[in-house]
């Protein structure tokens, strides 16, 4: 029994590590990204849902495939565009490191 708990215990303290550093990570990011005024509460049922709150959106899965031609022509010299660009990161980057301070 002893020998099953020892690689169990290992990888739950890995995972813990892991979970530690990708937290800092997104409060790293946080501190640096300017965030508009108000702030969302965390979803305290984001984690009933886990998977799909992971899964890429129908809009990043089409601006994967257009972001190239989007940025070298226009993202630079279209306000709105770049208003929408930083409101999306901003919020994928909250939902994460809620998702993060959930898990740790």
């Amino acid at each position: 029994m002893q020998k099953k708990a020892a690689p169990q215990r290992a990888q739950m303290e890995k995972l813990q590590q892991r979970i530690t550093t990708s937290l800092a990570v997104a409060n790293r990011l946080c501190e640096t990204t300017p965030t508009p005024q108000y702030a969302a509460a965390p979803d305290v049922n984001i984690l009933k849902n886990l998977l799909p709150e992971c899964e890429d959106s129908e809009f990043w899965q089409n601006f994967k495939k257009a972001a190239p031609i989007m940025f070298c022509l226009s993202i630079e010299e279209d306000q709105n565009l770049k208003i929408a660009r930083d409101m999306s990161f901003i919020e994928e980057l909250l939902k994460t490191k809620s998702i993060l301070s959930l898990l740790d």
